[in-house]
């Protein structure tokens, strides 16, 4: 019995592309233009809120609204004040805006 539980998959890690739903949700992030803006100077070295606020010329609401959604759908994440994304965000944002 104990080799049957040890022979099942792993469940799949929560920021993991799994559906179609995901792919709607990359390209819902990759069509708005602040957005886009955002990832970019984020980078794949990360940058401080004030850096990308000072960098793009937006206030802080404005970059909180991108961060808050970036975060949420597993793309980027937050450490103190600075701003990184993480693979998921490099691979499947970042390599998408020229």
């Amino acid at each position: 019995m104990n080799d049957e539980i040890e022979s099942l998959p792993p469940e799949p890690d929560a920021c993991e592309m799994k559906t179609p739903h995901d792919h709607q949700l990359m390209f819902r992030a990759l069509e708005n233009p602040l957005r886009r803006k955002v990832v970019k100077s984020i980078g794949a070295f990360g940058k401080t809120r004030k850096e990308i606020m000072k960098k793009l010329g937006i206030s802080e609401s404005q970059l909180k609204f991108q961060l808050d959604y970036l975060v949420k759908e597993c793309y980027a994440e937050m450490d103190g004040e600075k701003v990184r994304l993480n693979t998921k965000g490099m691979q499947e944002l970042l390599a998408n805006i020229k």
